[in-house]
This record gives C-alpha cells, sequence and structure tokens, in this order.
C-alpha cells in the first residue's frame, strides 16, 4: 500500500486535480458539520458527554411529546431540575409553562427543587400542562421544608406509562438532629417494561437533595452518611442516584465524593449563564451497570430562546442520564440474586 500510494502522488495529474479536491472537500466537511453530521464540528458545548451523545440522540432533540410509543423500550431516563421558585407566579406565565412541560416531557423520571408554592396548585397546573398532549405523567410532592419562612418542596414527576413509583416508597430522610436545611426526599421507581427480554425491568431509588448555598461544607460531609444510610435502608435494591441541586462542583462534593465508585455522571455547566456546574446525579459506576451516558439541555441553545425567557423558566438546567432498562448485575457479581415479586 505504501508504494502504492507514493506512485499515485508522484503522477503528473496530481497537480490538475488537487487543488479542486481540496475544494471539494471542504465543502462536504462544511456541509456536514452544519448539519450536525460531524458532531465534534458541530455547535454543541465542549463538555458534551460524548457516549451519551451516540446512545441517546433523537429523545434529546426536545421532541414536543414524552408519548411512550415514540421512546425506546431498551432505555429510560432520569432527569433532575431546580426550577428557580416555583410557585403562582410561574404559573401565570404562560409560555414558561409551555416550556417547562416541554422540558419535563423528555424524561421518564424527574427529580424536581425548589418548589416555593403555599398551595398544590402551581404544581397540579404544571402537571396538566405536562399532560396536555396526551401524556400520563403522575406526581408526588414532599412536605414544605426548611427553617425559614421560604419554604420549599421536592417534588418527583413520571411518566406513568414507562415507570411505576414504587407502593409506599417515598419518604423524607430523617434528620432529627437538623444537620441539613432541608431532608432529602427518597422515592423508588421501577421500569413497566424491560428491553431484554427474559430479563428483569430496571429498578432505582433516587435521592432529591437541595442544599443550602451557606452550609454545602457541612451539608456534602453528611449527604455521604445519608446516601449510605439509605442504601442499607433499601437493603434489596442495589441501584441508587442521588440527584439535585448541590450548590457546588465535582471538585468540591466533600465526603460525598469521595464514596468509592460514586461519581457524578454530568461534565457540562448547568446554570443558564454558563459559568457553574452545581447540579448532579451521582450513582455508584460499580453497582449501576444500567448506566449509559448524560447530559445537559441547554435551552437557551436548544431552543433558539432568548436570554430572557431562558432565564424566565429557570437559573438552572436540567441534568439527565440514559439507563438501560433492564437489570444488570452489578461489576464483580458472579450470579445475581434470584429475582422476588417485589424490590
Amino acid at each position: 500500500m505504501a508504494t502504492r500510494r507514493k506512485k499515485l502522488t508522484s503522477l503528473p495529474i496530481g497537480r490538475f486535480i488537487g487543488p479542486p479536491l481540496t475544494i471539494v472537500l471542504f465543502l462536504v466537511v462544511g456541509y456536514l458539520a452544519m448539519t450536525g453530521r460531524l458532531p465534534f464540528l458541530s455547535g454543541r458545548d465542549a463538555g458534551s458527554t460524548t457516549d451519551a451523545d451516540s446512545l441517546v440522540g433523537a429523545p434529546f432533540q426536545l421532541a414536543s411529546t414524552g408519548d411512550a410509543a415514540t421512546k425506546p423500550t431498551d432505555t429510560i431516563t432520569v432527569a433532575t431540575f431546580n426550577i428557580e421558585v416555583f410557585g403562582v407566579k410561574k404559573a401565570e406565565d404562560a409560555e414558561v409553562m409551555q416550556y417547562l412541560a416541554l422540558i419535563l416531557r423528555q424524561f421518564d423520571v424527574i427529580a424536581v427543587q425548589e418548589i416555593r408554592s403555599m398551595e398544590r396548585a402551581p404544581v397540579d397546573q404544571l402537571l396538566e400542562q405536562i399532560n396536555s398532549t396526551g401524556e400520563q405523567y403522575q406526581v408526588v410532592l414532599s412536605e414544605r421544608l426548611g427553617r425559614t419562612d421560604s419554604k420549599e418542596q421536592y417534588a418527583y414527576f413520571w411518566n406513568s406509562r414507562r415507570v411505576q413509583m414504587l407502593e409506599g416508597s417515598a419518604y423524607l430522610v430523617n434528620d432529627s438532629a437538623d444537620y441539613m436545611h432541608r431532608e432529602p426526599f427518597v422515592a423508588s421507581f421501577r421500569a413497566l417494561q424491560a428491553g431484554v427480554v427474559g430479563s428483569q425491568p430496571f429498578s432505582f431509588t433516587v435521592i432529591n437533595v437541595h442544599t443550602d448555598p451557606d452550609e454545602t461544607d457541612q451539608e456534602l460531609n453528611v449527604l455521604d452518611d445519608v446516601f449510605q444510610s439509605v442504601r442499607a435502608y433499601e437493603f434489596s435494591e442495589d441501584d441508587f442516584i442521588l440527584a439535585g441541586d448541590l450548590n457546588v462542583e465535582i471538585a468540591q462534593l466533600g465526603e460525598l465524593g469521595q464514596i468509592q465508585g460514586v461519581e457524578s455522571v454530568n461534565r457540562e455547566q448547568t446554570n443558564t449563564a454558563g459559568s457553574r456546574s452545581i447540579d448532579h446525579l451521582l450513582i455508584d459506576r460499580t453497582a449501576t451497570t444500567e448506566f449509559r451516558g448524560a447530559g445537559v439541555i441547554n435551552y437557551e441553545r436548544d431552543l433558539k430562546l432568548p436570554r430572557e425567557i431562558a432565564d424566565r423558566i429557570s437559573d438552572h438546567r436540567p441534568v439527565w442520564a440514559v439507563f438501560d432498562s433492564s437489570e444488570h448485575a452489578p461489576r464483580g457479581v458472579i450470579a445475581a440474586v434470584p429475582d422476588t415479586a417485589t424490590r
């Protein structure tokens, strides 16, 4: 091959076809880049997670609906989203509510933080907006939490055509010593259908957290105990996702970030200003081998929104992760424990 290549480049005709061929090549590459067929030359954020881009693709081009019939049965999507002071005022903004519903429909389970409403009506309005295109999402709310008058609630929204929340699985972590401003909110879910015939549907437990930005050092060093305690309490489960606005970068996760095997799967900026990465999905990569990839919806870019509208939606971007809808064995496990009727 080397001899042939040398012989071809020595032909005089190469002097004539070389320049036109170069121009054609540049035109082809330019076209592919503009149409998004060359991801490394497209306008994606530098921090995009490559394996997620190749594995997820279409579902995260912000489809107008979350119709179960159009989503792949071999994956489940989980997200975390701080909707920033969500209450009556935001619920009255019809444009914002439409965009919020569009964003939330992309995912099967969404852990939401910073619901500030004194009443439930804004959450019900958002749920109604999500389901306005024929979806069947459900929601569960925590109690109102916090030491001050400005209390918050957590929520889980889930696509009931693809996922079920396990009955009686939602609870607040016991924090009788008041180590955290807002106790984490836990719930467990299971895919309704496994992607692999004969396998068990993927089940997992989510720990929904919003730390106090003034107390992150203490709270992150408590959250490692929370993570381990929930794992011990949910002893029949092996897949845990700690999701939320932690108000710190990956390098500042403290003792939470030092749990062996546990890592934040996001590598992109998560605030709308594009300057910080403070929203996280943490999983144990040795146990949750169902994990496929992760990323962030930058709705200002992806929906081509003016910054003013993007800021009205939230000062945070949703972080998402994709998992196989079939259970895998954790790394190092020779034989899986026989499955039972409930987990």
